[in-house]
């Protein structure tokens, strides 16, 4: 197997642990690796190969991040629809805001049935923090 079907896996791997997982963490990382792939095919050194990722890399987050970063955070102060009860203590359920889904927690640390309004207090990563709505 030669080293740009190896990018190209890893790149795709990489594609469907960013579907599977809700942090746009992996995303950076699967177009660094699959930007990888015709470089290694043209015969690049394996040092070569690597300092493309790690360049690729730092650039699709330097440049992304800020993106993601904004739109998270306007979460804050919206309300949405627990669709997934929120159990007791720091048990997540599911919170339905506007088309998304996105796991979250009780800010008291009670339970909140499915069907409860709430507001968003906080994002911790991809786990909103909420609140019952008044």
């Amino acid at each position: 197997m030669q080293s740009w079907h190896l990018w190209t896996i890893l790149g795709l791997l990489l594609l469907i642990m960013e579907m599977l997982t809700p942090a746009f963490f992996f995303a950076s990382f699967a177009v660094a690796a699959l930007i990888t792939a015709p470089i290694a095919s043209a015969g690049l050194s394996p040092t070569a190969q690597l300092a493309t990722f790690a360049a690729v890399s730092v650039l699709c987050m330097a440049a992304v991040r800020p993106f993601v970063v904004k739109v998270v955070y306007r979460l804050v102060g919206q309300s949405g629809s627990v669709v997934d009860g929120i159990g007791q203590g720091d048990a997540p359920g599911r919170v339905k805001v506007g088309s998304e889904e996105w796991q979250a927690i009780s800010s008291t640390g009670g339970a909140l049935p499915a069907g409860t309004r709430v507001e968003i207090l906080a994002v911790d990563s991809a786990t909103l923090t909420v609140r019952p709505r008044d």
